[in-house]
């Protein structure tokens, strides 16, 4: 295993991902915490995070390809 900081993560998967640490505005969390109560299996506030942050990447995509300007 590969030591990251004070956490332990399995070597291959310390290649692919990093740690990313954020201030976010409590509204923000209240927003995501109520998000993600209607999800199945309730995911981690990070779980929740990466999923919303994808869904939001993934429309960004959509809109490029449509020939619509960027934000």
């Amino acid at each position: 295993m590969m030591i990251l900081g004070r956490r332990r993560m399995v070597a291959k998967l310390a290649s692919a991902v990093r740690r990313l640490q954020l201030i976010a505005p409590v509204d923000w969390l209240k927003r995501i915490d109520a998000w993600r109560r209607h999800q199945p299996n309730l995911p981690t506030r990070s779980a929740a995070i990466r999923e919303l942050v994808s869904q939001a990447l993934d429309a960004a995509e959509r809109l490029d390809k449509k020939g619509k300007p960027k934000a």
